[in-house]
């Protein structure tokens, strides 16, 4: 679980779990520190780690990064809804 005291690379390597391509993907996302530390926060609140992130950004959304993002923001938001 990320906390607040994570440094940014520290939420980025805690999320990517030793994949190296999540991480990738995770750096992609963390060009825009503030949009993507939201991301980070709604790929944490989904629950996807590691060989999940990369596998849902190149399978299910051919690398592109936009496509894979909304699905993450429209995922969080389906499970704030359900949560509350």
């Amino acid at each position: 679980m990320l906390k607040a005291s994570d440094t940014l690379a520290g939420a980025v390597g805690k999320l990517a779990a030793g994949n190296v391509g999540a991480a990738c993907v995770l750096g992609r996302i963390m060009k825009d520190p503030f949009g993507g530390l939201m991301i980070l926060m709604d790929i944490e609140s989904i629950g996807l780690r590691g060989e999940a992130i990369w596998r849902l950004y190149r399978d299910v959304h051919l690398m592109k990064l936009d496509s894979f993002i909304q699905h993450v923001k429209a995922q969080a938001g389906e499970a704030r809804l359900l949560g509350a």
